[in-house]
């Protein structure tokens, strides 16, 4: 008995069969006759990325500081390495799993048993093992009569060859190649450069098969940085604020060289500093560049700025006389000197070189808020100074008419307004260039991978606060601050003469000043273009370089003046740099002396040891 349906079921099976089978064979002859079926088409497209252009100090390609590097990122494959039968050339014998294990452990610098254990989870492809730019591993890596089961990726990797040193600079980049700080930050599109296209097909195994290329747009390199900073220079720098904070007890401290005549930067420091290449994983008050994006009131080296504000204006000259009497009716609530009993009378100079915070206020008084804030935003305070760095601080500083009469003898001394570092190394920039502000640049040109200069700093003047007359009255008034009765005696040099101003800033804490926590600061310029080399001489011996360094003390410091403290590391920092710039003596005469006397003491202590061996 046959069941319903069961004959229509039946042929669809077989025919069902037979359309399955005649396919089949269409495909199988249709393989035979078209010559490309053998080579399954799969098209692609990548991108091939760019090398990231380099930074170099102002000596060029002599002394980089950041530059890509060929790079290999080493992954294990278990399957592989179980697999693939590893003879090396005259042995008989392959080598085993352990064995290559071993060879890679030591290569990489990982532990053996890691390296087996991951060599045993076959279900964990292209595990990751290390990165390293080292071309002796590479070779031998990549050596399969040596090694299996090893995946090579080929990469750049960001290179800072002086580690911590110029970090707040250079800055970072990340993990996907872009920057995340510093000049690495501020230039990435120009760094970064153009990444290239490949079209093509591949094979069935992923393989790209180079005669079927559709395009290939080769990468264009990023361009070249050339600062103005000299990496010698910058050593000197960062080692002698490093000594000095821990030789002060400071929490942290800050400094910058400028060229007293272009405003070039010379050489910038701030500690605390980072690892570029762990930038991810540095403290947040570690990545602050405190020469440029940090504010604080600058205390009495704002008193420079209201003198020569005083004396460009014709209100005063260095030797107008003033009361020293605090409690003055014509006067508002005057700032104190503390414990500083002063002579009745007191002139501008002295009131400079002995900081007197009452005589500076009266003459701010004076000024009127409105003159002495023209002159003060003349300098650049206020202001970005427009570096080539990214954040840059424009400080605080009111305007005039928002001053209450408290500020009126306050800002004069340096309370009430905040500065940048470089805003304040620049004005006295200002003071020893005759009184023009150049505008400063750390970097001097960008050079693309063709060659082209794609940007080129041209000395620019940003502003003339004071008259060539005012700036030279200016620097022999500052003269005396670094001399034996000056604040800031600690920071003379023997042949050459300074000029500079102290700062002490109380810090504000909870909105109030601290009587125990002080900013120290001293900025200066050597030699002070305020003396002449020789008598016959018509000029005075222009000043070279302006060096500030501040140091910020967290804790009660004995030393937390800035005579005391920041004065002694500007000493070391222009010894340093005055012998490498080859800068002659403006007072040879003190040379002179100084080398006689050293003859003598050798006279003498020669003496008294022959005297020593004659009694032996």
């Amino acid at each position: 008995m046959t069941l319903r349906g069961e004959k229509k079921r039946f042929w669809f099976i077989v025919v069902s069969l037979l359309l399955f089978a005649s396919y089949s064979s269409q495909k199988l002859a249709r393989s035979h006759f078209e010559s490309d079926a053998i080579e399954p088409r799969y098209e692609f497209e990548r991108s091939v990325p760019a090398c990231r252009g380099a930074i170099y100090d102002s000596m060029g390609k002599m002394n980089p500081l950041a530059k890509s590097v060929p790079c290999w990122e080493y992954r294990l494959d278990p399957v592989s390495l179980t697999n693939t039968v590893v003879r090396p050339k005259g042995e008989k014998q392959p080598r085993t799993k352990e064995a290559i294990c071993r060879t890679i452990s030591s290569l990489l610098g990982l532990e053996y048993n890691k390296v087996l254990e991951m060599s045993e989870n076959s279900s964990n492809r292209y595990q990751f093992l290390a990165q390293s730019s080292d071309q002796k591993v590479h070779d031998i890596l990549a050596n399969r009569s040596i090694v299996s089961g090893v995946a090579i990726i080929d990469m750049k990797e960001r290179k800072y060859f002086h580690g911590r040193s110029l970090c707040h600079v250079l800055g970072s980049v990340n993990k996907e190649g872009v920057g995340s700080a510093g000049l690495e930050l501020k230039f990435n599109a120009d760094l970064s450069g153009v990444s290239g296209l490949v079209r093509g097909y591949r094979d069935a195994r992923g393989n790209e098969l180079f005669d079927k290329r559709i395009e290939a747009v080769p990468p264009v390199e990023g361009a070249d940085i050339y600062l103005t900073i000299d990496h010698n220079l910058q050593y000197e720098t960062e080692t002698a604020l490093a000594d000095g904070i821990k030789q002060f007890g400071a929490g942290s401290g800050w400094c910058v060289i400028l060229d007293a005549q272009t405003a070039d930067v010379l050489a910038m420091a701030s500690c605390p500093d980072f690892d570029p290449l762990e930038f991810g994983r540095t403290r947040d008050e570690a990545k602050i560049n405190r020469v440029t994006n940090f504010t604080y009131e600058p205390g009495s080296v704002m008193k420079v700025i209201t003198a020569a504000a005083g004396i460009d204006s014709g209100l005063v000259n260095p030797d107008s006389l003033y009361d020293t009497r605090r409690d003055d009716d014509r006067y508002y609530r005057l700032p104190g000197d503390g414990r500083h009993v002063w002579e009745p009378k007191m002139t501008v100079r002295d009131a400079v070189v002995h900081s007197s915070n009452i005589v500076i206020g009266k003459l701010g008084c004076d000024l009127g808020p409105k003159r002495l804030w023209t002159y003060m935003k003349a300098f650049g305070f206020g202001s970005p100074t427009g570096i080539e760095l990214p954040g840059e601080e424009c400080g605080i500083l009111p305007r005039w008419q928002k001053w209450d009469k408290v500020k009126w003898s306050r800002a004069p001394i340096g309370q009430g307004v905040s500065v940048t570092a470089l805003q304040l190394a620049s004005a006295y920039q200002a003071i020893a260039n005759d009184g023009i502000r150049m505008k400063p640049h750390i970097v001097s040109k960008i050079v693309a991978s063709d060659g082209r200069e794609i940007y080129k700093a041209i000395p620019e003047v940003a502003s003339r606060p004071i008259g060539r007359d005012t700036a030279k009255k200016m620097r022999e008034v500052m003269l005396g601050v670094a001399s034996p009765n000056g604040t800031a005696r600690r920071a003379a040099i023997r042949g050459y003469s300074i000029a500079g101003k102290t700062g002490t800033a109380q810090k504000v804490i909870n909105g109030k000043y601290s009587d125990s926590l002080y900013r120290a600061t001293f900025c200066g310029m050597v030699p002070s273009g305020a003396v002449k080399r020789d008598e016959e001489d018509l000029e005075p011996v222009k000043p070279r370089i302006v060096i500030l360094v501040t140091l910020d003390f967290d804790e009660r410091a004995l030393y937390h003046q800035g005579g005391n403290s920041s004065a002694v590391i500007f000493r070391k920092i222009a010894i340093a740099a005055l012998r490498y710039l080859g800068v002659q003596s403006d007072k040879p005469d003190e040379i002179m002396d100084w080398e006689d006397e050293e003859v003598k003491f050798d006279s003498i202590r020669q003496r008294c040891g022959e005297e020593q061996e004659e009694v032996a």
